[in-house]
């Protein structure tokens, strides 16, 4: 194992970013995070159980496991995924594929056309089609000042590194372009509860909601989009 990946209380790896100066995901649980705040709270498991198409869009891509247990989620229920992910700092080949994330699949075939897809070239915009149903786009770029849609998405899952050392991500600016990126109906969600991003939410107009925490974290933040969308300035 690299002397970066260590294992967290529920058995799943995560990584030390040295970029960032922080871990990946939490160290109290790396999946359960992952299923608790993303998957289930955002409402992305219940739509694809009831059969709803879904679109998401991800802030920080990462170690690509809330993709997987996302993508996992959508192959069994054959319920259509897409997909839609901004990473600024991808990790290598080799990195993503000796995390051990297949051991959590249903389908653990998901991460080795993943890991084959997405290094095929070296294009800011990659796109990978893992079947009919289920499509993955992956943007290097940094994602406060890329050109996101308006009211394209279901769900949208925070999970950049942390207020204090990614700060443009938790801006109120981008605040209010992640609001404009949800459905009527989409939620955005995100592990961190901290004062500077609820306050950051509720100035780009969104509802939002402190709900209970995954083991070892208190609280995390639910926010709900505006039915009037309003034109970016």
């Amino acid at each position: 194992m690299s002397r970066n990946h260590f294992a967290t209380n529920d058995g799943s790896l995560t990584r030390f970013s040295a970029r960032y100066g922080e871990n990946y995901h939490s160290t109290f649980g790396a999946l359960t995070e992952s299923r608790y705040v993303f998957l289930e709270s955002s409402g992305v498991l219940e739509r694809l159980e009831n059969g709803q198409p879904t679109k998401v869009l991800e802030i920080g891509f990462g170690l690509g496991l809330n993709f997987l247990i996302t993508a996992d989620k959508a192959s069994s229920m054959s319920t259509r995924l897409d997909y839609h992910a901004y990473e600024h700092d991808l990790v290598d080949c080799q990195t993503l594929g000796s995390m051990g994330y297949e051991q959590f699949l249903t389908n653990p075939g998901l991460l080795e056309t993943l890991t084959r897809e997405l290094y095929r070239n070296s294009s800011i915009s990659r796109h990978m089609k893992f079947s009919p149903t289920l499509n993955c786009s992956v943007e290097l770029q940094d994602a406060s000042v890329a050109s996101i849609p308006c009211a394209c998405y279901h769900a949208i899952y925070l999970d950049a590194f942390s207020p204090d050392n990614n700060s443009e991500c938790w801006t109120p600016e981008f605040m209010s372009a992640l609001a404009q990126a949800l459905t009527a109906d989409g939620r955005l969600v995100t592990y961190s509860a901290k004062g500077s991003v609820r306050r950051a939410m509720l100035t780009a107009g969104l509802d939002v909601q402190k709900l209970p925490g995954p083991p070892g974290k208190r609280e995390f933040l639910l926010a709900r989009g505006r039915t009037t969308k309003v034109s970016r300035a």
